[in-house]
């Protein structure tokens, strides 16, 4: 989808990327302290916000999400704005941001450790956030039963206004509905544990870079006992929503790519409605 050098800015660093079948490819990329954001092939704005290892994510064809991951300051960190650059609104969406997920429902924020044992909104592990900044669900308080979450290594969005989530230290598959307060739970073979990045479609959950990996990909069959090896993705990557057509987006050094797994199985039916 995406090469520096074919896009002749090599001297740039690739930060981090997003990618939706209907809206195309935002890559956030670093020149010594200055970022840049290149919108699909030849659009580019530099935002007038300051920004240390950013996120971003589309919410609609007009409109992207910023947001930084370290807040110790309690500051606003997360930031949404048009394709012209200018900040439509901005709020607090915590310390120790690991993942960013955008749905019709909000703007769903996951933490690592350090959010989680600090203090504030992140202690929850998992929020939905409206897209002004209100809180609209929070996983550690708004679920009596639930495993607790440590550190989310992983969410992608899932059917509905499901997240699905897999988080230290028990590496549980979890599905969260957070209108309804539900949660279903799968058990998930230990070998696939410490993965950084899930998609779900169907019945299948693929798993990507597990403990001491390097960069395997897995397609585990929910419920069964076994994983099934297949393949490696270079660099870093990261589940896609269930709505497109490929499953994960990845980043390395040089590129930005898109990775569809052909499985005719994926569809036949659905696990949760």
């Amino acid at each position: 989808m995406f090469s520096k050098s074919a896009a002749n800015l090599g001297s740039y660093e690739i930060i981090n990327a997003d990618w939706k079948d209907n809206y195309g490819l935002v890559v956030i990329l670093k020149e010594q302290r200055q970022f840049m954001i290149r919108l699909n092939n030849d659009n580019f704005l530099i935002p007038n916000i300051k920004l240390g290892f950013p996120m971003v994510r589309w919410i609609d064809k007009d409109t992207i999400v910023i947001a930084n991951p370290r807040n110790e300051s309690q500051k606003d960190n997360v930031f949404i704005l048009n394709l012209s650059g200018t900040i439509l609104s901005s709020f607090n969406g915590g310390d120790g941001i690991e993942g960013i997920e955008v749905s019709k429902e909000g703007i769903w924020i996951s933490y690592f450790d350090e959010g989680v044992f600090g203090d504030g909104i992140s202690t929850e592990g998992l929020v939905l956030f409206s897209f002004s900044g209100n809180i609209i669900f929070r996983y550690h308080s708004d679920l009596l039963d639930r495993p607790w979450i440590a550190d989310c290594y992983a969410i992608c969005k899932g059917n509905g206004s499901s997240i699905w989530l897999f988080p230290y230290t028990e590496f549980p598959l979890l599905q969260v509905f957070p209108e309804s307060r539900i949660i279903n739970s799968y058990k998930v073979p230990k070998k696939l544990h410490g993965s950084n990045a899930i998609c779900i479609r169907g019945k299948y959950a693929y798993f990507y870079d597990r403990y001491d990996s390097n960069g395997e990909l897995f397609c585990w069959e929910i419920g069964k006992k076994q994983a099934q090896l297949m393949g490696k993705i270079d660099g870093t990557a990261r589940g896609l929503h269930n709505g497109e057509n490929s499953h994960f987006i990845s980043i390395s050094e040089e590129f930005i790519k898109l990775h569809r797994i052909i499985n005719d199985d994926e569809y036949n039916y659905s696990l949760l409605k």
